[in-house]
């Protein structure tokens, strides 16, 4: 999979290296086939940044967040995320 989202998608986040965002892949991965968005903000716990993109990795960590379980969660930040979009962004942050 990590292979595929270096080759093949889309890349809506300035980042050093090629990686892409592979929509057909973001069940099954869990949500890491959104890794264009990783790479522009690696340390976020959501990947799945843009409105429609399935993140349910995300949707487990809220949970856990929520039970008190894990605890200093780094979310995405919008204003961190639109710095680094390209030109012509094709959805809004979420």
């Amino acid at each position: 999979m990590n292979s595929i989202c270096h080759v093949v998608g889309a890349r809506p986040f300035h980042s050093k290296d090629k990686a892409t965002n592979f929509w057909p892949l973001a069940i099954l991965a869990f949500g890491e086939s959104w890794h264009n968005s990783h790479h522009a903000d690696p340390t976020g716990a959501r990947h799945g940044v843009l409105r429609g993109q399935l993140d349910p990795s995300a949707a487990l960590i809220r949970v856990l967040e929520r039970f008190g379980w894990v605890h200093d969660v780094r979310w995405p930040d919008a204003a961190r995320l639109g710095a680094k979009r390209n030109d012509t962004p094709a959805a809004p942050l979420r």
